[in-house]
């Protein structure tokens, strides 16, 4: 299964839009950068779909098709994690700042943080750019462009607030099975350590970080710990920036706190005795845990717990979880359900959606039951008629990759 790339690019300008209307840009300080990804995004556009034509015999067209993805990966990571934050205040924002994005934006090291990765995203959009022209890719029609598209339509709501749209039974139970054990009076069998380890798993795209969001904002996760911590682990972690991170969600005292020698002590300082729960996304290698967080998180409170996403399960067995939990592709019905909240916008719409479920399922079959893949092709069919002539052009265009993904190529935003 693969995703439609230009689709993919016209999603992320959603979201980009979406930023721009928050403000976030100018409160970050990087709104001209903001600017110019999506000029590069809106550039780049034209070409995605000889590039998608020309990956499947031409190895550095493949290469390079790949980078670009993780490029726009690792910009849907940095919207997602400001909706997580959002998610986070939204109950506590005070009445002279109603949207809890700003909100949370006013955390300054936040703030840097994001505004810093932003800067860098451009810069590796810059590279792609100048690497893509060697190829000498044919500007073509997307799927925005073909045929005689619908206008524009206005949703009235966002779809920075749509990423984390939950749908079917599977996950409510899921949800609720791993709150209840997060919750339960387990003892943790590992001697002199108060900390249990649960790991989520499956390929990428699959849900994991919906799921471990779900539990995150649970109410009575809220009620049964005294503190929640949210780690976004990235390939490539610092282990500096990781521990300063984790002493901040914390709330604990990073002034000082430049290198593992200050920051492992503040830590420890911010957590001791209380009873917390961590949730460790996208992880990559065990080392996060096992050579930095392991030890000052073991100062934690009885009932401490540690939640981690991963797609390989030698990393869960790595870090030692005690339980591991297999997130399920979606079943064909929640897949259309899904499907439908992305593209229905009114009540009137229902029926017309509802007519064209035939060649619906077909698509969602192309998604392979993985839920970033079907929000996707969502945003694309979203702009389109409600016509079944329109929708089976999509199903059968040539931009779809005949090839299934491969392991190390799965969605990255999961």
């Amino acid at each position: 299964m693969a995703i439609v790339l230009d689709a993919f690019a016209a999603y992320l300008r959603d979201l980009l839009i979406q930023v721009t209307k928050d403000k976030v840009g100018l409160l970050l300080g990087v709104s001209d950068e903001i600017s110019k990804l999506d000029e590069k995004l809106q550039f780049l556009k034209d070409y995605l779909g000889d590039a998608e034509k020309k990956r499947i015999t031409d190895r550095h067209v493949e290469g390079w098709v790949r980078k670009l993805k993780g490029i726009m990966y690792e910009a849907t990571d940095i919207l997602e994690i400001c909706q997580l934050k959002a998610m986070e205040q939204g109950a506590s924002v005070d009445l002279g700042c109603c949207n809890p994005l700003l909100f949370c934006l006013r955390n300054p090291l936040f703030a840097h943080d994001i505004a810093s990765r932003i800067k860098k995203l451009n810069q590796s959009l810059d590279n792609i750019c100048k690497t893509g022209a060697d190829f000498k890719f044919m500007k073509l029609e997307t799927y925005q462009d073909q045929k005689t598209a619908s206008p524009p339509i206005s949703r009235t709501t966002s779809p920075v607030l749509e990423l984390s749209g939950v749908v079917g039974d599977q996950i409510k139970e899921d949800t609720s099975e791993l709150v209840k054990m997060l919750t339960e009076n387990r003892e943790t069998i590992q001697a002199g350590n108060n900390v249990l380890l649960v790991a989520i798993m499956g390929v990428g795209g699959i849900g994991k970080t919906t799921l471990a969001r779900n539990i995150f904002n649970d109410k009575t996760i809220q009620e049964k710990f005294d503190m929640k911590i949210w780690l976004s682990v990235t390939q490539k972690f610092n282990e500096d920036d990781l521990l300063t991170t984790a002493i901040i969600a914390t709330g604990g005292d990073h002034r000082g706190s430049y290198n593992r020698s200050t920051s492992e002590p503040a830590l420890v300082n911010a957590i001791r005795g209380k009873k917390f729960l961590l949730v460790m996304d996208d992880m990559w290698s065990e080392r996060a845990w096992n050579d930095f967080l392991r030890a000052p998180f073991s100062h934690g409170g009885p009932g401490s717990r540690v939640v981690v996403t991963t797609r390989d399960e030698r990393i869960a067995k790595g870090v030692k979880a005690m339980y591991l939990h297999h997130v399920n592709k979606l079943t064909p019905d929640d897949a259309w359900s899904l499907l439908k909240q992305q593209v229905v916008i009114s009540e009137t719409d229902k029926p017309k959606i509802e007519a064209l479920r035939d060649i619906g399922m077909k698509i969602i079959g192309k998604c392979d039951g993985l839920p970033l893949a079907i929000k996707v092709v969502g945003g694309l069919l979203c702009r389109k008629d409600r016509d079944h002539g329109v929708w089976s052009d999509i199903l059968g265009n040539s931009i779809w990759s005949v090839n299934g993904m491969p392991e190390d190529e799965t969605l990255h935003c999961s």
